[in-house]
């Protein structure tokens, strides 16, 4: 077994990475973390460099790192590795961290993130063959750190990790880091009318009316698959991305070519919900959207755009809308991004995320140790009262499984 890295998915095919892959996340995919290369929304510009770790029988080693592997050559195991230059796009916060480091007289870029980028979902960061053997998991735990030390980064990090592979990794060394999010699981709802009857009467009356409200614009509502969408379409949803993220002050990391490679090669995975004004022609039809992506049965929701303010159309695009068609479509888990704790108001449900961490200085490993150590018991104290606080919904256990501190994304 032999672990080396690669600084691009075009020395791999698309048969081999996506072997890897789990059946419910598009981020993980060839043609998505490709698609970033090609269109340089990764790439040193970004302080995204890519840097993939691979595990495979000493037998497929190539000659050289900067060679393709051969095709018929099989991974036993892969992660998405990412050498950071700044922390913008991961999610999960670590500016202290950086500028304790800065006060010390220490250095914390570069560092080494294992990551889906600017994608804040749970998911396998270990990617493993059925077959692999037990050790390929820490051999990619092991590798990273021996990736850090080789480019002299200060850390490594693993973001938004399945908790199985936390608990694998605190194993291995590394720190346990939790955070939240808020997630919308069908419960057996049926319909949106049967979602909001088990909530509190006060919750049912102001979701109706800010649904009324959004919905009071004269516009067009729709949600629609990639390649259900027109050219003016996806010309719109790249520019109200761009609106979105100058408008939030985010970096718009997503360029205009990668926004081009969705639509020719990943267009099912796409979904948007979009607000059309029928009084105008071409893109500029298209006032306000948002773009989501889809696989296996969740949605994930990520951006939104609007061109001028319109009252609740934000809640019904980004969440009536999305949950309406989750309920239709069969989709059983809607995770609508990072923050906003008002999600729970509208029939989210928080849940535990979690991440873990190595610092190759062993004191302030121990250091971050401690401060994690104390956040831990915060996030899921605040968690916790988050759940108590909500729409007044039924507890989210039975079927789906749902549970605030469950591995499952």
């Amino acid at each position: 077994m032999h672990v080396f890295a690669i600084t691009s998915l075009s020395q791999v095919t698309a048969a081999q990475w996506d072997a890897l892959c789990p059946p419910d996340s598009p981020f993980l995919e060839h043609r998505f973390l490709y698609g970033l290369e090609l269109s340089e929304s990764v790439g040193r510009q970004a302080g995204w460099m890519p840097l993939y770790l691979l595990v495979v029988e000493d037998t497929a080693i190539p000659d050289d790192p900067a060679d393709a592997l051969d095709p018929g050559a099989e991974l036993l195991g892969a992660a998405p590795c990412y050498v950071k230059t700044n922390s913008y796009g991961e999610f999960i916060f670590d500016w202290q961290w950086a500028d304790a480091f800065y006060q010390l007289g220490r250095r914390y870029y570069p560092k080494l993130v294992i990551a889906t980028p600017f994608t804040p979902v749970t998911g396998q960061r270990i990617l493993l063959a059925e077959h692999a053997p037990e050790e390929t998991f820490a051999a990619l735990a092991d590798g990273a750190r021996a990736l850090a030390e080789q480019f002299s980064a200060s850390s490594v990090h693993w973001l938004f990790t399945q908790q199985a592979e936390a608990q694998g990794l605190v194993e291995r060394g590394y720190i346990h880091r939790l955070s939240h999010q808020n997630h919308w699981i069908d419960q057996d709802y049926g319909d949106f009318e049967g979602f909001l009857a088990p909530m509190r009467s006060r919750a049912r009356k102001q979701i109706r009316a800010e649904r009324r409200k959004g919905q009071a614009h004269g516009l067009e509502l729709m949600v629609l698959r990639g390649d259900e969408m027109s050219d003016d379409a996806w010309q719109a949803i790249g520019r109200l991305y761009r609106k979105g993220c100058h408008r939030y002050g985010s970096a718009g990391y997503l360029t205009d070519a990668f926004f081009e490679h969705l639509q020719s090669e990943m267009p099912e995975r796409v979904v948007c919900s979009l607000a059309r004004d029928a009084g105008l022609s071409g893109p500029e039809q298209w006032v306000a959207g948002t773009l989501n992506f889809q696989k296996g049965d969740a949605l994930y929701g990520r951006y939104w755009g609007c061109d001028r303010e319109y009252d609740h159309l934000h809640f019904e695009l980004a969440f009536y809308q999305l949950i309406e068609a989750c309920l239709a479509r069969g989709w059983r888990r809607f995770e609508a991004g990072a923050g906003g704790d008002h999600k729970v108001r509208r029939g989210l449900s928080p849940k535990l995320c979690h991440s873990a961490h190595w610092i190759a200085d062993e004191e302030l490993h121990a250091a971050v140790d401690q401060w994690v150590s104390r956040e831990k018991e915060h996030t899921e104290r605040y968690t916790e009262a988050l759940v108590l606080r909500g729409t007044g919904h039924r507890p989210h256990h039975g079927n789906s499984g749902y549970d605030p501190k469950s591995s499952q994304s």
